[in-house]
């Protein structure tokens, strides 16, 4: 009796101990996370946290999603469990900066106003077709105080100020769950900095419009250059420039750099290696280069912007254009002739874009022509990520067979694909030295030689080392009034640059992916492909600060049976494989049958001849053989799925319960058997 009060007692003291574990846990532990995951899905990035570390205004973000319509989709609510689960990490390394509000927009209710107003997209779902809204909403105002409620709870039109800043995220999109900590942080950091990136543009194309040298019409500019209008600030750049002010210029874009002078390019470089941002398009052949008398051939219509591109750790050659049979395109070759297979103009798809890097999500098809071809450079320090790829069955093409192509089929006359996938964008990073560590020679005009030193010193290319460009000497030019200049680089080496570099520059041209109609005297622009897309993303990616692009996609967050996936993948191919051997006996049998249907004569249509007959009876029991066989493959498919399934069954319920079973009575086996010894 004692020995079992004993044991009572016991229970009670390990019960009350929980107890007191419990709440002790509950209370010191709040907050704390552990991440067991394989990609650490749950964990915030270091690029996301210093984002956040950063914030130096309050910023209230609104939650909307149809919780009760949405009582139906579990795949759906799954990922808003996630996405609030985010939300709530990203106020909590905020330092109370970040102020999370989740909303149900009801049907009919003030709630789905709020929603529409802001830019929401409602999705009709359910059984009743009722508009579910999931997206999200952030707004930075002066109204937001401490506790990060504004004046007005409902966040009315009334109670917003003309100095608010918002930004809306529409409609959570499943299949971009691995860029949610992206899109988040974007919106954040869009924010806390509204003011839009000043984009610096040197084009050696005629992006504004101009005088055609063919037909000498007047052509509008590139609706390229309205799209980025509408989201950026814009500064053309001169093509002949000493420097490149970093005060002025967020984001350097450089569009067909064709025979720039010294001194542009040491002004990329010293931006670039100065911290700054650049998107580059090069091309070993660029259709909208048009020289003045085209029917006099020969001009020169590639770019390679010089150095640059070696001193990042990238190889292109501007005489080999990249020839794709599987993404070739069709094109017309007018009233009275076939239309064509051009293996040198590109639609690209999924298949070839990178999808784990953010600048492509969402994008399904990029037309490209007579693109070039990028490499890693061997011993580059830079890291090199392939953006945009050919299909395996592509080969280098010589850029001077398209300088007079008249048909494009003619381009096929030696094509051998090498079952290589060649590069023709690419994203650029890491520590890169200068491309003119020797400096440049530059002239100057001068009264008198002893003015250039001065003179020499206002030619500087970078904001660093400007004073001491003027220390390294000066010679006396051969003509009087004239002095040559040696330009040292301010910045010779950096940690990290950032670029991406395109090896075409008709991908930004109208004819491959705007469709452009005259309505009432009106242009009415139809985008029928993502190439604009491709560049406002490239862009916006680097517009934002070192920490946003170092966000990368997460893992997937599903995790499917690959094993089981395996043997269904090795049944179905098994399958098709009959399938098709079954379509092929069928096709053989009816042009047997239709040669046999020619040789009788037209009175005997209606009759079938012995040989018919035999045939039929022949295909027609091998026919009912090969369906046998596709049903017992299938059969087959479906035994082995349920044999694994009941494998794993077998492990989970039976066998690991046994083992640890097992272990637990060896502990105790020893350690009674240590006691007595």
């Amino acid at each position: 009796m004692q020995g079992i009060m004993k044991s009572r007692f016991g229970l009670v003291v390990v019960f009350i101990a929980f107890v007191v574990c419990l709440v002790a846990s509950s209370i010191l532990l709040k907050g704390v996370r552990v991440d067991l995951t394989e990609n650490g899905l749950y964990t915030l990035s270091d690029g996301t946290r210093k984002v956040l570390s950063e914030l130096d205004a309050d910023i209230k973000l609104t939650l909307f999603y149809s919780d009760k319509a949405t009582a139906e989709l579990p795949a759906l609510r799954t990922y808003a469990n996630r996405v609030e689960e985010l939300l709530r990490e990203f106020e909590s390394f905020s330092n109370g900066k970040l102020h999370l509000k989740i909303v149900d927009p009801e049907p009919f209710s003030e709630e789905e106003d709020e929603a529409a107003a802001a830019g929401l997209q409602g999705v009709p779902a359910g059984l009743r077709g009722d508009e579910i809204y999931f997206g999200l909403v952030g707004r930075r105002s002066a109204a937001v105080g401490s506790e990060g409620e504004a004046e007005d709870e409902t966040g009315s039109e009334e109670a917003r100020s003309e100095s608010d800043v918002e930004e809306v995220i529409p409609f959570f999109q499943l299949d971009k769950e691995e860029f949610l900590e992206y899109e988040l942080a974007k919106l954040v950091y869009s924010l806390a900095h509204p003011e839009p990136p000043v984009v610096g543009i040197i084009s050696g194309l005629k992006l504004n419009g101009g005088i055609n040298p063919v037909s000498r019409q007047n052509e509008p500019a590139w609706v390229i250059v309205q799209q980025l209008e509408g989201l950026f600030e814009l500064n053309w750049l001169e093509q002949d420039l000493n420097q490149i002010p970093a005060e002025n210029v967020d984001i350097l874009l450089v569009i067909h750099p064709k025979n720039l002078p010294d001194t542009t390019l040491l002004a990329i470089d010293q931006f670039v290696l100065s911290g700054g941002k650049a998107v580059m398009f090069v091309d070993p052949f660029a259709e909208a280069d048009r020289p003045a008398m085209p029917m006099m051939g020969g001009g020169d219509q590639s770019s390679d912007a010089g150095p640059l591109l070696s001193s990042w750790g990238v190889e292109y050659d501007r005489e080999k254009v990249v020839g794709d049979y599987k993404n070739s395109m069709v094109v017309s070759m007018g009233s009275n002739r076939k239309p064509v297979r051009h293996i040198g103009l590109l639609g690209l798809g999924a298949d070839s874009f990178n999808q784990q890097d953010v600048v492509l999500s969402g994008l399904e098809m990029i037309n490209f022509s007579s693109a070039g071809i990028l490499s890693q450079k061997p011993g580059a320090t830079t890291s090199f990520t392939p953006l945009v790829e050919s299909s395996d069955e592509a080969m280098p093409l010589k850029a001077g067979l398209f300088q007079m192509l008249h048909s494009p089929d003619t381009l096929l006359d030696d094509f051998a694909p090498t079952g290589e996938r060649y590069v023709m964008a690419a994203r650029v990073t890491g520590p890169a030295q200068t491309a003119f560590p020797d400096g440049i020679e530059i002239e100057v005009e001068s009264e008198t030689g002893a003015d250039a030193d001065t003179a020499g010193d206002a030619n500087t290319a970078g904001e660093k080392g400007a004073d001491d460009s003027g220390d390294q000497g000066s010679k006396a030019a051969s003509t009087p009034g004239k002095s040559s200049k040696k330009v040292m680089p301010g910045v010779t080496r950096s940690d990290d640059i950032q670029l991406i570099v395109v090896a075409d520059t008709d991908v930004l041209s109208d004819r491959l992916w705007v469709q452009i109609r005259q309505f009432f005297q009106q242009r009415v622009i139809s985008p029928w492909a993502d190439n604009a897309g491709f560049l406002v993303s490239s862009i916006e990616n680097l517009s934002g600060n070192s920490d946003l692009i170092s966000i990368r996609s997460r893992g997937r967050f599903s995790r499917p049976f690959t094993k089981v996936e395996s043997i269904r993948l090795q049944a179905e191919e098994k399958f098709l494989e009959q399938q098709r051997e079954l379509q092929e006996r069928l096709r053989q049998t009816e042009k047997k049958l239709a040669e046999l249907e020619g040789n009788r004569g037209v009175e005997e249509q209606s009759l079938l001849s012995p040989e018919q007959e035999k045939t039929l009876v022949e295909f027609q029991k091998e026919k009912l053989k090969i369906r046998k066989d596709l049903r017992d493959v299938q059969h087959q498919l479906d035994q082995d799925i349920e044999k694994l399934g009941s494998n794993l069954k077998l492990i989970n319920i039976l066998l690991v319960p046994f083992l640890l079973t097992v272990i637990v009575l060896g502990i105790r086996y020893f350690r009674g058997k240590a006691r007595y010894s």
